[in-house]
C-alpha cells in the first residue's frame, strides 16, 4: 500500500494504460517537453535550463525523495544561507553509512540571527556541525560584531564554508545529491527549489547564462550548495595531513 505523503508517479510508459501508438502521436503533437510533463510525470521537463533537473528526476525515480524520518540515534547537522532583509534558509541533515538524509527545512525572512538560533534550539535534535557561508564573518554596524561571533555567544559554533567559484559549488552539489535522501513532507520547499533553480536562455547568443537566475529558489539551493561544499571540505580535511587541514578549514 502506498504510504500517505510518499510520492507516486504513474508514468504512461510504465502503466501501459494508454496505447503506445497514441503516446507516439501525442508526443508529435505536444513536443517532447510538454509530453514528458503530461504523460511521464516529469515536472522538471518544462523548466528550461534547470540546473539540477536531471539529478532530481533520477532521485525521484530511485525513490530518494520520500519519507525520511529523523533517526534519534544520530546527530543532526545544519547548513545555512544567511540573509538579513532577505531570506535565511536552514537545511537539517543526518549522515549514515555514506548517505545524507535531509530530514527538515526552515526558511524565513526579515528576522535576526537570534530568531533562527531559537528555531533550531526548539527542535528535539542533538547537533553536530553547523555550516555557514563566508559572509558570516561580515561585521554588523549595529554592534561591531560579526554574525559568527553573535552566534557563538548564543551557543552555535559555525564552520565557515570556504568561498569557491559558483560553478565549483554547483558541481559539488551535483556530485553529492545522488547520495542524498530528502524528506518529502518536511522539505517540500527545498525540493521545489531544487527542481526550479535554473539558468536563463539568451536567444541572441543561443546559450544559457553561466550564473543561475536569482529568485525564490536561490536561498534553498545556496544552503544546499554550502552543505555539499562543507561535506567536501570535511572529507578533504580528514584525508589531508593534520597541519594542512587545520590551515584550510577554520573552526571556532
Amino acid at each position: 500500500m502506498q504510504k500517505i505523503g510518499s510520492p507516486y508517479k504513474a508514468k504512461a510508459s510504465e502503466t501501459k494504460i494508454v496505447d503506445e501508438e497514441e503516446l507516439i502521436k501525442a508526443k508529435e503533437v505536444m513536443g517532447e517537453k510538454k509530453y514528458q510533463q503530461e504523460f511521464e510525470c516529469d515536472w522538471i521537463a518544462n523548466i528550461e535550463g534547470a540546473v539540477y533537473g536531471d539529478v532530481i528526476a533520477k532521485m525521484e525515480d530511485d525513490k530518494k525523495i520520500a519519507r525520511v524520518p529523523y533517526d534519534p540515534s544520530l546527530p543532526v547537522s545544519t547548513s545555512w544561507d544567511l540573509g538579513v532583509s532577505d531570506h535565511t534558509a536552514i537545511i537539517f541533515f543526518q549522515q549514515k553509512a555514506g548517505a545524507v538524509n535531509i530530514i527538515d527545512y526552515y526558511e524565513e525572512r526579515g528576522q535576526g540571527l537570534p530568531h533562527y538560533i531559537q528555531v533550531i534550539n526548539e527542535k528535539d535534535y542533538i547537533y553536530k556541525d553547523h555550516f555557514a557561508p563566508h559572509d558570516i564573518e561580515v561585521t554588523e554596524f549595529s554592534n561591531g560584531k560579526t554574525r559568527r561571533e553573535v552566534a557563538y555567544q548564543l551557543g552555535v559554533r559555525f564552520k565557515v564554508v570556504p568561498k569557491i567559484p559558483l560553478e565549483d559549488g554547483i558541481h559539488a552539489t551535483t556530485m553529492t545529491l545522488p547520495r542524498c535522501f530528502i524528506d518529502v513532507d518536511h522539505c517540500k520547499k527545498l525540493i521545489d527549489a531544487l527542481r526550479h533553480y535554473h539558468r536563463k536562455y539568451i536567444d541572441k547568443n543561443r546559450m544559457f547564462r553561466s550564473k543561475p537566475v536569482h529568485d525564490w529558489s536561490s536561498h534553498a539551493c545556496d544552503a544546499m550548495r554550502y552543505l555539499c561544499v562543507g561535506l567536501q571540505e570535511i572529507n578533504a580535511k580528514q584525508s589531508a595531513p593534520q597541519s594542512v587541514a587545520d590551515n584550510e578549514y577554520r573552526i571556532i
